[in-house]
């Protein structure tokens, strides 16, 4: 294992594959039982693109990487704070991912 990825979300190389244990989120995740497979160190393979925020001031501008917005409490008993990012992950060339599963 490589130094600061051992435990059990961590990363190893075997046959010339780093293989990844993704933790994934809510919702989100990786079947026990089957994997994704895809090159690394290819330039320009994923790409990021950002939507415009949900205010009314943001409709029909161009998206921004991070929004923030902040609003007086009501009777002046504070501030409110809220932040917002809308980011859409894409790969390039789709047909180099590769799905795989244990046998």
């Amino acid at each position: 294992m490589n130094a600061g990825t051992s435990g059990i979300y961590g990363s190893f190389e075997f046959g010339g594959i780093t293989w990844a244990n993704y933790r994934g989120g809510d919702n989100v995740g990786v079947d026990t039982n089957r994997c994704h497979l895809f090159p690394m160190g290819v330039p320009g393979l994923f790409r990021t693109v950002y939507g415009p925020a949900d205010y009314i001031e943001t409709v029909n501008t161009p998206g921004q990487r991070l929004y923030a917005k902040q609003w007086e409490m009501q009777n002046g008993k504070g501030v409110n704070l809220e932040f917002q990012m809308n980011a859409l992950h894409y790969c390039t060339r789709p047909r180099v991912l590769i799905p795989g599963k244990r046998t």
